[in-house]
């Protein structure tokens, strides 16, 4: 999938942008970002100009992290999700019979209960 940018006018006839890409594409851009400004927090010196610009990006990298950490949280599950399917697949080949399992009519269930 690739990533797609569309141009639209809301009702106050402001553009609005639209920017899609795959989550997993995003979230390496993002990871990247991030890096790049823990990098720049560690590298700071003990000047009074370091320290102004530590903390407001501190507030960037928490935020980062606020957002980036479903989003991840989701790629793994989706990445479990396809390992499952894939060792299914892998484990019952399309086209051959597969065994189909169903559940047994409620007629003919029987229900255990412990006595009391």
């Amino acid at each position: 999938m690739e990533s797609k940018m569309s141009v639209a006018v809301n009702e106050k006839g402001q553009a609005v942008i639209t920017y899609s890409m795959p989550l997993s594409d995003y979230c390496s851009q993002r990871a990247r970002t991030l890096r790049a400004m823990v990098q720049v927090v560690s590298g700071a010196k003990g000047t009074d100009e370091s320290a102004a610009l530590v903390k407001p990006l501190m507030e960037l990298i928490r935020m980062h992290v606020d957002e980036l950490e479903p989003l991840f949280k989701s790629l793994d599950q989706r990445a479990y999700e396809k390992g499952f399917e894939d060792g299914r697949d892998v484990g019952f080949p399309k086209g051959k019979n597969q065994i189909e399992y169903t559940k047994a009519p409620v007629a003919e269930t029987a229900v255990i209960r412990t006595a009391r």
